[in-house]
């Protein structure tokens, strides 16, 4: 890469919803084009992220500026973030206890495992994969995706996709206009891990 980036330049070209991709011209291998990005987000406000991308059939190697919310936003978003985290690990735990021997469908068991579940009248499509069960409830489309290792584990993707399909977290999920990204620092400045 040429030189460092201008960070004052970068900050003032990218918003909320409004992402910065730098092309980078030279070919330049991914250790070099991640430490360009480490070293561009060294120089950006604690609310940006960096993204540093290989090239694809498309395009060449680039990096990806994001603004993510603010301290200010996940500050009035909290007490929303710890009702969301407290209603997934609940509904995760539930979800997990229904299965035939709880999280032991790891030891073999989950080719025993049903292909769907009962819990409160609801009916839940089970999806074992790896060390992650998905659950699924046929009627509302609610999905919990569960680290069977240990259900209370809050994983940023997961939340924000139950957040999502609950339908009940709209101020969460609309603040997460980056995705999971959003969700991950949302999580991070609440010491929610």
């Amino acid at each position: 890469m040429a030189g460092p980036l201008d960070a004052i330049d970068v900050r003032r070209r990218v918003a909320r919803g409004r992402r910065l991709v730098i092309p980078v011209a030279e070919p330049v291998d991914m250790s070099a084009l991640i430490a360009a990005g480490q070293a561009l987000r060294a120089r950006l406000p604690l609310d940006m992220h960096v993204i540093a991308s290989p090239p694809t059939a498309e395009r060449g190697p680039s990096l990806t500026v994001l603004q993510l919310v603010t301290d200010i936003e996940a500050m009035a978003l909290r007490p929303a973030l710890e009702h969301l985290v407290v209603e997934f690990r609940r509904l995760a735990a539930a979800l997990v206890d229904q299965l035939p021997g709880g999280a032991a469908v790891l030891g073999g068991a989950g080719r025993d495992c049903p292909e769907t579940i009962r819990w409160q009248d609801t009916t839940w499509c089970v999806h074992l994969h790896g060390e992650h069960c998905r659950f699924e409830d046929l009627a509302t489309g609610v999905v919990v995706e569960v680290d069977l290792h240990d259900p209370a584990t809050v994983d940023a993707y997961f939340l924000l996709v139950y957040a999502e399909t609950s339908g009940r977290h709209r101020a969460l999920v609309d603040a997460c206009v980056e995705g999971f990204h959003d969700m991950c620092r949302l999580l991070d400045l609440a010491g929610i891990v």
